[in-house]
């Protein structure tokens, strides 16, 4: 195996997962700053109030971005398989 093909696979990966997270974590973190402030503004202090919203959001998220998701995972499994003969190759 070289090392351009290790570092190609490893660097494919990590922007699979960066692509999978990102829209999970960006609706997470405005749902968090949005709850946040209205906590705050009313002095409501209680934990199910910030943690509810956010696990529903998050739920949507991954309920509308399944297709997507599947595509870009299944994309990057179908390059890893394809490069299995090259890593097994002397």
């Amino acid at each position: 195996m070289s090392p351009a093909l290790a570092s190609d696979l490893f660097r494919a990966a990590l922007m699979v997962a960066l692509q999978v997270v990102a829209p999970l974590l960006f609706v997470m973190a405005t749902t968090a700053v949005v709850f946040g402030v209205l906590q705050a503004a009313t002095q409501v202090q209680d934990a199910s109030v910030s943690f509810t919203p956010k696990l529903g959001a998050a739920l949507v998220v991954m309920w509308l971005g399944a297709p997507w998701i599947s595509t870009v995972l299944s994309s990057f499994l179908r390059k890893a398989l394809l490069a299995i003969p090259l890593v097994v190759a002397r």
